[in-house]
């Protein structure tokens, strides 16, 4: 249904963030069990929230002094009553402290989650692919993948009256021993290793990768330019209309934010992330069509909030992999009614330039922003990792989770890149899938936005290496520190309990960044205004943003200067 009704606006400015996913409690837990197998080992089965029946013993070997064995018994009474047998202390000695004093709270804190929504998600596609993988370093022998025991009892686990927790889980874990390989374990903990010390580097070499690799130079600032960060001149007018994928069960809507221009505009869509809404990024359409942009901002309903909402109440399924196509050709079919709506809406008669379509994507919406752009899928790079049971390091990278979940669907895409759209920005993508190969397809002008405290998609691995990989002359890499995957998303408007350090400083203070960065990447690479190239030089943001935010720009970065620099930031 289209809603005829042009509601007008005083161009007031709407504020967004959001937060997102239990991503990143995992690799907080990772981290945390670093400096000790034994207390990763109980982590671990925090991450699921666990309590299990029949377990009596956890094993484990350490080679080449043997099997080891911590009663499940010993570990309750150190939770509910503070005793410690004097086998359970040979092992609590040899841990840090503090990691003690947390133990009781890590083994009997239930997971605050809806039991359908855990088990709902144990069934999904990825949630299989997440157990299957720690059934890898936990076990119900020494050679039997424990996949089947960990769903079975964490299923058990969350319908029981005190939650899903640790004990809870060894409860209903239906075998008398659990094997715990901690050969496994220890990949994970090196491969959550790899991200804290990559982000780390990037910190602390921000400044480094602006001198060293952004050396373009442009002409001065003519005087007659309007400030991309701040309100464009031009009154806009609110449409909401809707689309249809064929490939999905409901109609969708968007917003299209329409200026009042004489000639038809140059058109920017929006794609958002997992749990969020039109909302979202409502302040940056606005900001947009302020500056003569149509913008139309997508809700891809089932990634929205709303169906996150109906998940974390059990009420929903999790969202399967088919949204790595999907996604994508809900910009097609949104791309597709506006023409349609162009040659037959009175309200929309050439009012949009096709010739001239740009795309924003963020997180999943960035993933589908490459998609559109040109990026592939190429089945035939998927990692042998992905192949039957040989799961390896997936835990922690979300990419690679996404291509073994979807490596039957992709190989049987069709291609998702879009003619008609020109140039992309992409904030805190899952670049990573692409590969080398599927990611060096763009052919277009492409902004990759990253933020350097970023622990959903780390920047490293999910937007500066593919950065690298990039053969597009026009392609820009945005740094901003301390950003994180909610600094350019609309407070408030998350289902997902995301801790404030996660979130990071108020997302209001990077809000004019990205106002003016796609501003002026738009009016220089869709508008044709080459003037707008001056806002794109790095020195041009360093006053901009308060003291939350620092931003660097880069045009120009080799793999080989990427290794050095980490492992230079790494030996200081």
């Amino acid at each position: 249904m289209v809603c005829d009704k042009l509601v007008n606006n005083n161009n007031s400015d709407w504020h967004s963030s959001q937060a997102e996913s239990d991503d990143c409690r995992r690799i907080a837990s990772v981290r945390l069990a670093n400096s000790s197998l034994i207390f990763l080992i109980i982590s671990i089965f925090m991450l699921f929230a666990p309590k299990a029946i029949g377990a009596e013993r956890l094993s484990f070997n350490f080679s080449p002094f043997g099997q080891f064995y911590i009663k499940v018994d010993d570990l309750e009474a150190f939770a509910t009553e503070g005793e410690i047998s004097s086998e359970l202390a040979y092992y609590l000695n040899r841990m840090p402290p503090k990691q003690v004093a947390r133990l009781p709270e890590l083994l009997s804190t239930p997971l605050e989650l809806h039991p359908l929504s855990i088990a709902k998600f144990s069934n999904s596609t990825i949630g299989k692919a997440v157990i299957k993988n720690f059934g890898k370093g936990i076990r119900v022998d020494n050679n039997r993948n424990g996949f089947f025991a960990l769903r079975g009892a964490i299923i058990a686990a969350v319908f029981e009256r005190e939650g899903l927790t640790v004990m809870n889980f060894l409860h209903q874990f239906p075998s008398k021993t659990i094997y715990v390989d901690l050969q496994v374990l220890e990949q994970y903990v090196e491969h959550g290793n790899i991200l804290f010390e990559d982000r780390e580097a990037i910190d602390q070499a921000f400044f480094l990768l602006k001198t060293k690799t952004f050396n373009h130079t442009y002409e001065s600032e003519s005087t007659e330019l309007s400030k991309p960060q701040t309100q464009g001149k031009f009154i806009w007018n609110q449409l909401t209309l809707t689309y249809k994928n064929p490939r999905r069960r409901k109609v969708g809507h968007f917003d299209l934010y329409l200026p009042e221009v004489e000639q038809p505009t140059p058109l920017i869509v929006i794609s958002h992330g997992l749990a969020s809404n039109r909302q979202t990024f409502a302040y940056l359409g606005k900001h947009l069509a302020s500056h003569g942009f149509a913008v139309a901002v997508i809700e891809h309903d089932d990634i929205s909030l709303n169906k996150f909402d109906g998940f974390l109440s059990g009420l929903e399924r999790f969202p399967e992999p088919n949204n790595l196509i999907d996604q994508p050709l809900d910009v097609k079919y949104v791309l597709d009614k506006l023409e349609q709506e162009s040659k037959t809406n009175p309200l929309l008669l050439d009012k949009i330039n096709f010739q001239q379509v740009g795309l924003i994507g963020q997180s999943f919406g960035g993933y589908a922003s490459l998609a559109l752009a040109g990026g592939r899928l190429i089945a035939d790079e998927i990692p042998t990792k992905c192949q039957k049971d040989n799961y390896q390091d997936v835990l922690l990278d979300l990419s690679s989770l996404a291509q073994c979940t979807v490596s039957e669907i992709a190989s049987h895409q069709d291609q998702l890149r879009d003619p008609r759209i020109k140039a992309v920005i992409a904030i805190n993508p899952l670049g990573k899938i692409f590969g080398k190969a599927g990611i060096s397809k763009i052919k277009i002008p492409t902004m990759l936005v990253s933020g350097t405290h970023d622990l959903i998609t780390p920047p490293v691995a999910e937007q500066i290496q593919p950065f690298t990989w990039l053969e597009e002359i026009d392609k820009y890499l945005v740094l901003v520190k301390p950003g994180t995957h909610f600094s350019f998303l609309q407070e408030g408007l998350g289902v997902l309990p995301v801790p404030k350090n996660v979130v990071g400083p108020s997302p209001t203070s990077a809000y004019p960044a990205l106002k003016g960065l796609s501003t002026a990447f738009f009016k220089t690479h869709i508008a044709q205004q080459p003037e707008y190239q001056i806002y794109l030089q790095g020195d041009r943001w360093s006053e901009l943003i308060n003291n939350d935010f620092q931003l660097s720009i880069i045009r120009s970065l080799t793999q080989n200067q990427l290794e050095e620099i980490i492992k230079r930031q790494l030996a200081d």
